[in-house]
């Protein structure tokens, strides 16, 4: 088959009909912003027989506070989520990463949901979920699900997502400190990307989850850089002394042959950057909001 050729396409009108018609059939892709399915449908490299456009569904948009944190409807675009000034507040990070994506129409077409479900590694949003510890919540026939960030990435291009379920929302927990940095390529993509979050208690830092993309296939936490920042003062995570040692862990985190290689950055290129960009994600997280 074709790209676009003998493609059922259905607008549902509410969610639990976009499930129901998610699971009634074995190739069938859910479509949103489209910034991400549509290229592989030109190219042929997707071939479902279904499309179902759930771009109508109101439900699925919207940035709502939490008790603990922020939900954002899987809908929300990247713009919105950069321009949200709850967002900016308590999940820095992820601010930080959509307010990254440098092209026009991904950052106001893309949607959050997409972006964590194709989990590109040229993609921002990831390693800031990962690093805030965020939650996916889907739908399916089974009912609601909700899968942490730790559980969501599984490999290069996969998700914990099944094929029967609907991404309804994320959910991201509030971060003292955190935020985003990255490299970019002459595309606009990201070369390498980190983020970082951390908790503090008496001036000590208790708590801390970094993660990178773009380095690997996939997003990953770099374990290293997080527990030489475990109980390091904060003053010398903010003068740059901590946040430059726990930078340097992160070459024991990323070995050079489990790198990533292209026209972009050779293997080792992309190892120094990492170390590079952790410092100044480091340092963003610390720095006062």
């Amino acid at each position: 088959m074709t790209a676009f050729e003998s493609v059922e396409y259905v607008e549902p009108e509410t969610v639990p009909e976009a499930v129901e018609r998610l699971a009634d059939a074995d190739e069938t892709r859910v479509i949103a912003g489209g910034y991400s399915l549509v290229p592989l449908l030109k190219d042929g490299i997707e071939t479902p027989d279904r499309l179902i456009d759930v771009s109508g569904l109101n439900e699925l948009r919207g940035i709502t506070e939490r008790g603990d944190g922020v939900a954002i409807g899987a809908l929300v675009t990247h713009d919105e989520i950069a321009t949200d000034a709850t967002v900016a507040e308590r999940a820095r990070a992820l601010a930080d990463a959509t307010d990254s994506v440098g092209d026009f129409q991904a950052r106001n077409r893309g949607t959050i949901a997409g972006n964590l479900v194709f989990a590109d590694p040229k993609y921002d949003a990831p390693a800031a979920f990962l690093a805030l510890g965020g939650r996916v919540v889907t739908r399916g026939p089974a009912g609601r699900r909700a899968i942490a960030a730790d559980d969501w990435f599984r490999g290069p291009g996969t998700t914990a997502l099944d094929a029967d379920e609907l991404v309804t929302r994320i959910e991201v927990p509030d971060a003292e400190r955190s935020g985003y940095v990255r490299t970019s390529e002459y595309s606009g993509y990201a070369v390498v990307g980190v983020a970082a979050a951390f908790e503090t208690d008496d001036g000590v830092v208790h708590s801390a989850r970094v993660a990178v993309n773009g380095a690997k296939p996939y997003p990953v936490r770099l374990p290293n850089v997080e527990r030489a920042l475990v109980d390091e003062a904060v003053g010398r995570v903010v003068d740059g002394d901590g946040a430059t040692e726990a930078a340097t862990a992160a070459l024991d985190d990323v070995e050079t042959a489990s790198l990533l290689a292209n026209d972009a950055a050779t293997e080792e290129y992309r190892r120094q950057l990492v170390r590079t960009y952790c410092r100044q994600a480091i340092e963003r997280a610390a720095s006062e909001p």
